[in-house]
């Protein structure tokens, strides 16, 4: 029940969308990623992707727990 496919294909899309809106979106964030060499922009991508997609899947889990458990 905890570990699915299809959660985690849904978290990695949520997460990327997120990932992109703060980097490409929020003026501060760009600047701060402009500052930096390109290795340490490709760290904070990837170091912000497992953050975003391990939150997406902790937040969905419950979410289908609880919907299953209605049916």
């Amino acid at each position: 029940m905890f570990i699915s496919k299809k959660r985690a294909l849904v978290s990695a899309i949520i997460s990327l969308l997120f990932e992109i809106y703060a980097f490409s979106f929020v003026p501060r964030n760009i600047n701060i990623i402009a500052t930096r060499t390109l290795p340490r922009q490709i760290l904070d991508y990837v170091i912000n992707f497992v953050l975003f997609f391990v939150v997406a899947y902790l937040i969905l889990t419950p979410l289908s727990y609880l919907l299953k458990k209605k049916k």
